[in-house]
């Protein structure tokens, strides 16, 4: 992190803590399927995320990711362990590997679990942001946005992704016009124009 907090940073964003509201998605099963990859995850799948959760809880990010690893070795169409594998790898700072987990773990839901997908959809958002990538968090808060509209009942909190994209414009605003004040300044530096608007030009 650098030492200076951006705006953005100073502001509110909502935690999500997913391994304390997990039990509706470990046991979710349903009709049978004959696709693996939409299949009810098995006792042994659910038993490994569960102890990832429990280690994820006790701040072991390490013994958690390995949890989910093997959860995954297990059933590797599954989305679940993807998306708590990102959440341990990203509390354990490495934001690269939280990413892919979260992007392979979009590609295994698809619509099949629109509140898993809810999930992956706000953290992918959050991760952007934290990334100060504005532009992409703006579009990936936007996804969020229309699948909350789309699934009202999935879990999806509508008001903060409308939220955030409100901010995200003054952010990106803020930024463009510090580009402008950053491109005097090097072209001063440089021998450019004299371009600081708070000094008087230098005597000739």
């Amino acid at each position: 992190m650098a030492p200076r907090r951006s705006f953005l940073a100073r502001l509110p964003v909502l935690v999500l803590l997913p391994v304390l509201a997990l039990a509706p998605v470990l046991a979710w099963g349903g009709k049978k399927k004959t696709d693996a990859s939409t299949a009810a995850p098995s006792r042994e799948y659910s038993t490994m995320c569960a102890q990832g959760n429990a280690k994820y809880v006790s701040h072991d990010y390490e013994g958690a990711i390995e949890a989910y690893r093997k959860a995954i070795e297990r059933a590797p169409h599954q989305a679940l362990a993807y998306y708590l594998m990102g959440e341990a790898q990203l509390a354990s700072g490495s934001l690269a590997d939280a990413e892919a987990s979260w992007n392979r773990a979009a590609l295994e839901v698809g619509e099949k679990d629109p509140a898993l997908r809810a999930r992956i959809l706000f953290v992918t958002a959050d991760l952007k942001e934290r990334q100060k990538k504005w532009e992409d968090a703006k579009a990936a808060w936007q996804t969020y946005l229309d699948w909350a509209n789309r699934f009202p009942d999935a879990g999806v909190f509508p008001a903060t992704a409308q939220s955030r994209l409100t901010i995200l414009d003054t952010v990106i605003k803020q930024d463009k016009a510090y580009e402008v004040v950053r491109q005097r300044i090097a072209a001063s530096q440089d021998g450019g124009v004299f371009s600081d608007p708070t000094k008087s030009p230098p005597a000739k």
